[in-house]
């Protein structure tokens, strides 16, 4: 299970670029009371420009006062309804010169929407205010906007008791008194958008080797705070010592009543829920604090792809995976290839084309194909030079911007190895190789025993390292082979009589699965747009609530029939005697013998005609209910036991590696 469907990267709102602005600072004063939802706001923004600008703020705020350069402007706006913009026209003058536009304004604030659920944070979420938790984000507009130029800032916040809030950046000073909390940041590294999270916190501090490390937790988790100090303080060690200095001041882990994970420059935002799950603060934590380095160290150019959460997972999710244990990593990287072929045909996308997760699909490129890049880049180049080079992309590239080529280029360097074929193919092509055995044999070569063939791929041809293994009499034997063709033949010697060959055992080439490594898993089902939905029931309240799940685990629009359709993917829901009578109708095979009799619920994938069916079995209407919220975190598995919201079992179909028995020799 992962723990988020994704965790993001914080980034601002797009707005119209400005090419003659340089050097921006804003200075923010920010009174927010969450109570009533409302914000008193200044900001003095100081820049370089000439020609007109144009500030932005969201249509829910009011600007009371606008001057230039210490002279009034009139307050007239323009207001955009597609992207819920209000807009200033400020002109300048010719000459480019240090200009201050003060900017005095009020607003309301949105409720916080309680059921906003991990689909809803992937998208564009407004400025939200409540004594439980306050949200935000710099895409909602909520200070004003100058361009997309990167700038400096400082925010003073003032908050009543016993609110406390923060931005990103360092903490200059902080105060409480007469009922009020007060703090001020300063961030002077090149910020793309400034985020404002505040709540009910009791906040937590551990200060280490100059670094401030906090815990802003809702009181019902803050006796979780020890824990994930230990935590923070265990990842800035790894990977400083790994890439380079923490780049920052400070981390802090901050509280949120949504089920976000972000990650933001010195600290993430993670659900409160979330942070009881103790694998967060071996996994996912570590995840959002490499975000300091990647992303909000060295910053992604959008426009040439997003390397980051590919090289994040590598060197965080899966390097866990793999220092703990091998067969939990090889596990880790077979679950990369079963959601890649559960991507229907068509809905690949090339990796340089991947810029942000809205749905499973483009997680599974941009995450999960990026990491085994890495994966495969170190295996060529060997661990030191791999090392060498992140090192030397982070020296070269700290708080700029960089993209693919300026990693490629990186590693280059650090390996002496030309890299342009490998980095090209993987993120330059959709897609992926499908490898095939042929006409093997048992042979001699220079009187040793050996094993001739054909290794062929699908075309058109990717330059690969094939890794192989020989089953002999003698034991295992390993061999990597280079393929460049559509086919080319083999004769590798070996110590005894080969038996078998296996190819790719260790799951360590980014490839098309065979069907016997690939069994049905619930992510094909929720990434297929023709998926259809079938509700086994009239009962009123019970289809709600199939309706309801449907729309939650899928990502694309319902289809719902009567009927299951020939060569169709599916989703089916019901009851248990309806799901038996449905399972015979449709000659599908019967429900799972270790499924039986378990738990208020039960999923599981078949297939039919080569289509993934995904069913679910309730006792009640109350069952199906309880898997809105957990189910659709599980798309990696096969089956699933629930006792109303809780896992009782989980686990994958079997899968077996392609192995080719090899005739005797005559």
């Amino acid at each position: 299970m992962k723990p988020l469907a994704g965790l993001l990267l914080w980034c601002a709102i797009s707005l119209t670029a400005q090419a003659n602005i340089t050097g921006t600072h804003h200075d923010l004063s920010i009174e927010l009371d969450p109570a009533t939802r409302s914000l008193k706001a200044s900001d003095t923004i100081t820049f370089m420009g000439n020609d007109a600008v144009q500030i932005a703020l969201g249509h829910e705020f009011t600007v009371e006062y606008l001057a230039l350069d210490g002279r009034e402007l009139p307050l007239s706006y323009s207001r955009d309804t597609a992207d819920g913009l209000s807009r200033w026209n400020i002109p300048l003058g010719e000459q480019v010169v240090t200009h201050v536009i003060s900017v005095r304004y009020t607003g309301t604030l949105a409720p916080l929407k309680a059921t906003t659920d991990e689909r809803d944070v992937l998208l564009r979420l407004p400025a939200m205010a409540d004594s439980n938790g306050s949200y935000l984000p710099a895409s909602s507009a909520w200070y004003p906007q100058l361009g997309d130029t990167p700038f400096t800032y400082t925010l003073a916040l003032d908050l009543p008791d016993p609110q406390r809030g923060l931005v990103p950046g360092t903490l200059v000073e902080e105060t409480q008194q007469q009922g009020r909390y007060r703090a001020r940041f300063a961030f002077n590294h090149p910020a793309e958008g400034i985020t404002l999270m505040a709540g009910p916190y009791r906040i937590s501090e551990r200060i280490e080797n100059g670094l401030r490390l906090r815990t802003y937790f809702h009181p019902h988790i803050a006796e979780l705070a020890p824990g994930y100090l230990d935590s923070i303080s265990g990842y800035i060690e790894l990977y400083s010592s790994w890439i380079g200095p923490y780049p920052f001041s400070e981390f802090s882990i901050v509280s949120s009543p949504l089920p976000t994970g972000f990650g933001m420059p010195t600290l993430t935002y993670l659900g409160s829920d979330v942070l009881r799950l103790p694998f967060i603060r071996f996994g996912s934590l570590g995840h959002e604090i490499l975000h300091n380095w990647w992303g909000n160290g060295v910053y992604v150019d959008w426009q040439r792809g997003h390397w980051s959460e590919g090289l994040t997972t590598f060197m965080a999710d899966y390097t866990y995976k793999e220092r703990a244990d091998a067969d939990a990593a090889r596990t880790m990287r077979l679950s990369w290839l079963r959601d890649f072929a559960a991507i229907p045909e068509g809905q690949d996308i090339a990796l340089r084309d991947f810029t942000s997760r809205h749905h499973s699909a483009s997680q599974t490129i941009g995450y999960h194909k990026a990491a085994f890049l890495f994966l495969m880049l170190r295996d060529q180049i060997g661990t030191a030079a791999f090392d060498a080079g992140v090192q030397r992309f982070w020296q070269q590239h700290a708080f700029t911007t960089a993209g693919w080529n300026e990693l490629q280029r990186a590693f280059e360097q650090s390996s002496g190895q030309p890299l342009t074929t490998l980095f090209q193919q993987w993120l330059d092509r959709t897609g992926a190789p499908q490898l095939a055995v042929r006409n093997i044999a048992a042979t001699t070569s220079d009187n040793r025993p050996a094993v001739s063939f054909s290794l062929a791929q699908s075309a058109p041809a990717y330059a690969l390292r094939v890794p192989l293994l020989i089953n002999t009499r003698l034991g295992v034997e390993r061999h990597v082979i280079d393929l460049t063709e559509t086919q080319a033949e083999y004769t590798l010697k070996t110590r005894a009589e080969p038996l078998s060959l296996v190819l790719d055992p260790e799951i360590r080439l980014f490839r098309r699965l065979a069907p016997s490594e690939a069994p049905p898993i619930l992510r094909q089902v929720i990434n297929d747009p023709a998926t259809q939905t079938v509700i086994l029931s009239t009962n009123t309240a019970l289809r709600q609530s199939a309706l309801a799940l449907a729309d939650k685990l899928l990502d694309h629009p319902l289809q719902v029939t009567t009927a299951l359709q020939a060569s169709s993917s599916a989703l089916v829901i019901g009851l248990h005697t309806d799901i038996d009578r449905f399972l015979g109708t449709q000659k599908l095979a019967e429900r799972p013998r270790d499924l039986r009799n378990k738990g208020t619920a039960q999923v599981w994938v078949t297939e039919r005609d080569g289509k993934a069916i995904a069913i679910i079995s309730v006792v009640d209407t109350g069952a199906l209910h309880a898997l809105l919220r957990p189910l659709p975190h599980y798309g990696t598995v096969s089956f699933l036991t629930f006792d109303h919201s809780k896992v009782v079992e989980r686990g994958t179909w079997p899968a077996q590696s392609p192995e080719w028995k090899i005739p005797a020799a005559r």
